[in-house]
């Protein structure tokens, strides 16, 4: 099983390169890219301090305090989308590129089962602040845990030291640290992104738009194509227009579309001025707030792709998630009052 393989990763002359894939390649940081989403970004509360922490610490104790849930919340329909890739392309194995990944949470959420309470009580009570203490001690961990579905992970995120972090403690199999609002992939990021077939994003859009997609998209599961083709999750706060993200997926021949009647809880707010700013922000655009951010806690819509002859199957299997996990009864009813 993938999870039990070691880490390909070394250590040489102070830098973190990696040793599996098509080459060797030394993670590099990247700036906080300007993109479509720039203006509005600014109604958010900025938390970049805690992502360049050399581990989850201060991450997952933030985000804690924050009631923080996306990823959890959005885990079912990643895992269908798995399944039904491991169904319908068995000599394809699932490769996931988790767009926004930071430490690896979401590889935690997915791959391995975890639940954020699960994850905060280890790092609270178990795992050592040294940085290689705490990544050996996670590594065990994650090595004694059965792991929820067999695939490999490759992270991009904004953050060199969450990335190494989640390198370090068997959390991805490849990190890529990489402004792709800006820059095009290199030859060995483009070995990665050929072949994964599932793309995931959780709460990144907003950071990244319709260039880090387009750059994704034109190399994502080159490497070993079928007709099944990659597919992709993605969930995008209320207050951000996705017109121009699902352009960038259509032109990649994929066909994009909003899950109906699913609002997912990303966060509480982190103080009133975030508050305000942000239902203006939603109501902006024209949505109804009463019984979603008016209640404290940022909302986040579900987005799938698949190619035109997928799509039917991917949003079965969404809407499958749908009707049988009993936590989204509180998002349906919420989100079928107000729109």
């Amino acid at each position: 099983m993938f999870p039990h393989a070691p880490v390909q990763v070394i250590e040489h002359e102070s830098h973190l390169t990696q040793r599996q894939g098509p080459a060797k390649k030394e993670l590099h940081m990247m700036i906080q890219p300007t993109n479509q989403y720039s203006q509005t970004n600014r109604a958010k509360t900025v938390f970049d301090d805690i992502y360049q922490a050399l581990t989850p610490h201060a991450y997952l104790s933030q985000m804690r305090r924050l009631g923080y849930q996306i990823a959890e919340q959005a885990r079912p329909f990643c895992i269908a989308a798995a399944e039904l890739i491991a169904r319908s392309a068995p000599t394809w194995p699932v490769q996931m590129l988790d767009v926004g990944c930071s430490y690896g949470v979401g590889s935690a959420f997915i791959r391995f089962g975890c639940s954020f309470e699960e994850l905060v009580s280890f790092f609270e009570s178990r795992a050592p602040r040294g940085y290689y203490e705490c990544t050996g001690a996670t590594r065990a961990w994650l090595n004694g845990t059965a792991p929820a579905i067999d695939m490999r992970v490759v992270g991009l995120d904004a953050s060199e030291n969450a990335i190494r972090f989640a390198l370090d403690a068997g959390l991805l199999d490849a990190g890529i640290s990489q402004n792709f609002e800006c820059d095009d992939p290199n030859d060995e990021e483009r070995a990665w992104l050929s072949g994964c077939n599932l793309l995931v994003c959780t709460g990144a859009i907003g950071y990244v738009g319709k260039s880090t997609f387009r750059r994704i998209l034109q190399h994502m599961g080159h490497s070993a194509p079928s007709q099944f083709g990659p597919l992709a999750i993605l969930t995008a706060l209320r207050m951000f227009d996705v017109s121009e993200v699902a352009q960038a997926f259509e032109e990649a021949g994929y066909v994009f579309e909003r899950l109906a009647n699913v609002r997912l809880p990303q966060r509480a707010f982190a103080d009133d001025k975030e508050r305000r700013d942000i239902i203006h922000q939603v109501r902006a655009r024209g949505l109804n707030t009463a019984g979603l951010e008016e209640s404290g806690v940022l909302y986040a819509d579900v987005y799938m792709a698949g190619s035109k002859e997928v799509q039917p199957l991917l949003r079965e299997a969404m809407e499958g998630v749908r009707r049988e996990a009993p936590i989204f009864s509180r998002q349906v009813e919420v989100a079928n009052a107000g729109s």
